[in-house]
């Protein structure tokens, strides 16, 4: 398994929440062990969600530099352990340390 750290963006498939299927997605990683990469999913979609969703969402101002190919938010409604033994995962990026001290911040007041 490749050593992921925390703030590395991959690409991973996840399952949706309400367990109807799963989508190849952008993830933010949060921690990871032999077994389990701890990860917030990356979503582009934000402006058709609820006011409750949008509080829970975390705009990556320097998607770009952070590897994203379209202006992104991380989706910290609930936590996904992606299983190192079944599940692909492939690295595009990191958070930048910016968007990293302004997410701390986020989830501190969140």
């Amino acid at each position: 398994m490749d050593n992921y750290n925390p703030y590395d963006i991959l690409v991973a498939t996840i399952a949706f929440s309400d367990g109807t299927g799963a989508k190849r997605r952008p993830a933010l990683v949060i921690a990871n062990n032999e077994e389990v990469i701890r990860t917030y999913r990356i979503t582009s979609q934000y402006s058709r969600k609820s006011s409750y969703i949008r509080s829970k969402y975390f705009e990556i101002k320097e998607w770009e530099e952070a590897g994203l190919v379209k202006p992104s938010w991380i989706d910290t409604v609930q936590l996904y352990d992606l299983d190192v033994e079944l599940v692909q995962v492939r690295l595009i990026g990191k958070l930048t340390e910016n968007d990293q001290q302004r997410f701390e911040k986020f989830l501190r007041e969140n």
